[in-house]
């Protein structure tokens, strides 16, 4: 939202420098700009404070019922909960119905798709700006459904295909995930999706669900292993099971897709700052 509105008076700025505006009408746009930008920077952070004040504090007003009776008798140890209760019961009532921890969420999700955008629009040679926000959008989406984290999504998508729909290996697998014809076929009638043929695999939509759906069975079966689950994507799990079975263990040689990964994800989440890594990692 803050990069929407920046970008947004940062195209007014080039608009008046091309049209010959003066000088000064260009100050005052500047002008403007730092002012809305404070403004919304502003009201968006008192609205994450005052998110998670309360998500600490509404435990504590259960526990507190006799404290607006008697101011004296008990406080928390913080003191945020008797400025809560002295406001009265009224005031009080009307936070019974807060949810935090969905607030937090709906935050995270604006945050979460704000990255991905960013993310997303390093490679304008392979997404256009409308394809980069279908594609971030999602992510979200089929992250969500598979309980993996968009972003790390995104870094699988940067080192299988580069971000081109239209990729194939040279072993026949397709599209941004790079799924194999017959993994596809198998998968999307686990989903009960129409399966088309291959050439269904370079639909965005279909291979983002696809290869999003396979990672979350492979890391299902692996217990939450990365490692495996990742080397079992490229490899196939068949071949993991094989270098396991002989050497009783998946040695390094094995894992540079995975590493290369991880280091890309790891890139991606430190090009944001602590505050909304921070956020990322609520709800």
């Amino acid at each position: 939202m803050i990069c929407f509105i920046s970008g947004k008076m940062k195209s007014l700025l080039r608009i008046a420098s091309g049209s010959g505006r003066d000088l000064a009408t260009q100050e005052q746009l500047l002008e403007k700009h730092e002012v809305l930008m404070k403004e919304v920077k502003s009201r968006f952070w008192q609205r994450v404070l005052v998110i998670l004040g309360a998500a600490a504090v509404l435990p504590a007003l259960k526990g507190l019922p006799a404290a607006f009776e008697e101011p004296d008798a008990q406080h928390s140890r913080s003191g945020a909960a008797d400025i809560l209760l002295l406001q009265g019961p009224i005031a009080s009532a009307e936070l019974e119905g807060f949810d935090p921890h969905r607030e937090l969420s709906e935050i995270r999700d604006v945050i979460q798709l704000d990255t991905l955008r960013r993310v997303l629009s390093r490679y304008p040679k392979r997404l256009d700006p409308e394809s980069c926000e279908t594609l971030a959008r999602m992510l979200i989406e089929h992250g969500r459904s598979a309980n993996i984290d968009p972003i790390f999504l995104a870094a699988v998508i940067r080192v299988e295909s580069l971000f081109s729909k239209d990729a194939v290996s040279h072993k026949g697998a397709r599209g941004l995930m790079q799924v194999m014809p017959k993994t596809g076929e198998e998968l999307a009638h686990r989903l009960g999706m129409d399966w088309e043929g291959p050439s269904q695999l370079h639909d965005p939509e279909v291979n983002v669900r696809l290869g999003a759906y396979y990672l979350k069975r492979l890391l299902s079966h692996y217990r939450g292993n990365y490692k495996l689950a990742l080397t079992a994507y490229n490899r196939g799990p068949r071949n993991v099971r094989r270098i396991v079975t002989r050497d009783g263990y998946l040695g390094r040689r094995y894992t540079a897709y995975f590493r290369k990964i991880q280091q890309i994800y790891r890139r991606y989440l430190r090009s944001l700052d602590s505050p909304t890594s921070a956020l990322l990692q609520l709800g």
